[in-house]
């Protein structure tokens, strides 16, 4: 079994180092796809030292991640890999837990899995364990057999809902996401923030308000792409966005730019208009 993987950069931070070494001697080769607007050449230069399997493309900007994620996938095919390992820069594996995902694949009937995922850690919270469907995209290792059967993944989405997408479109097609419990992967997701409500620890992401716009479209877009595919999903989402909603006016910063923000993305996906939001 040959396995790639794919690490997509933007404005890393020198923590990229270790969170590669942490995963780099289970792959024969890391594709390190860099969408930063602006380089830095220095750390650049310190990734690629670290080993002959780094290998660094220049995507020239920002082209969003599913365009970076299908650099690497086509990348990986062409030099004859099995599994794409998808990593972004604020990942690691803890030692020997990504060998527990490999030893799983060559011990089990892996004909119709098209993911074999970790389940996420961020400052102690676990994340994906209630969704036997939907994973991050980080620490996966995705089957390049299926990937060809059932496409690339969706580059008009840019940004967000990429790996939600991607997941239900394997199902869609009836093939499945295997979790493996027993492996954790840390996984930062930057913006968390936490307060007290009361008694209560409320959990509230503070994305941007660029990242708004693209959560609010993309999930449209989901909501009415895979509404028969999997609506116990789908119902639980538009609750979620409902909270994240509240959650915005009652803790986050920014809160008008990012509820204007949002009403832009339904906006743009009324009109069909996808891609890098154009300010």
């Amino acid at each position: 079994m040959k396995i790639n993987g794919v690490v997509v950069l933007y404005n890393p931070e020198e923590t990229i180092i270790d969170n590669i070494t942490s995963y780099l001697d289970n792959v024969e080769k890391l594709y390190i796809i860099d969408n930063s607007e602006s380089k830095n050449t220095e750390l650049i230069n310190e990734i690629v030292s670290i080993s002959k399997k780094c290998i660094y493309i220049d995507n020239n900007g920002n082209q969003g991640i599913a365009h970076a994620l299908n650099v690497g996938a086509k990348l990986a095919i062409e030099n004859g890999a099995d599994w794409l390992l998808t990593m972004d820069q604020d990942s690691s594996f803890t030692q020997g837990s990504l060998v527990k995902l490999i030893d799983w694949i060559e011990n089990n009937d892996i004909h119709d899995v098209g993911i074999v995922s970790p389940l996420h850690l961020e400052n102690e919270l676990l994340f994906d364990t209630n969704k036997n469907y939907i994973t991050m995209t980080s620490g996966n290792l995705v089957n390049l057999v299926i990937f060809n059967k059932i496409g690339n993944f969706l580059e008009k989405l840019f940004i967000d809902s990429v790996d939600t997408e991607y997941c239900l479109r394997l199902k869609k097609f009836n093939y499945t996401l295997k979790r493996i419990s027993s492996v954790v992967l840390n996984h930062n997701l930057g913006d968390m923030k936490y307060d007290n409500f009361g008694n209560k620890k409320i959990t509230y992401t503070n994305h941007n308000h660029l990242r708004r716009y693209y959560i609010m479209r993309n999930r449209l877009y989901i909501w009415k792409e895979y509404a028969d595919i999997l609506p116990s999903f789908i119902d639980s989402d538009k609750k979620q966005a409902i909270k994240e909603i509240i959650k915005i006016l009652l803790f986050e910063n920014s809160k008008f730019k990012k509820l204007i923000y949002s009403l832009k993305g339904y906006i743009d996906y009324k009109k069909n208009k996808f891609g890098k939001i154009n300010e």
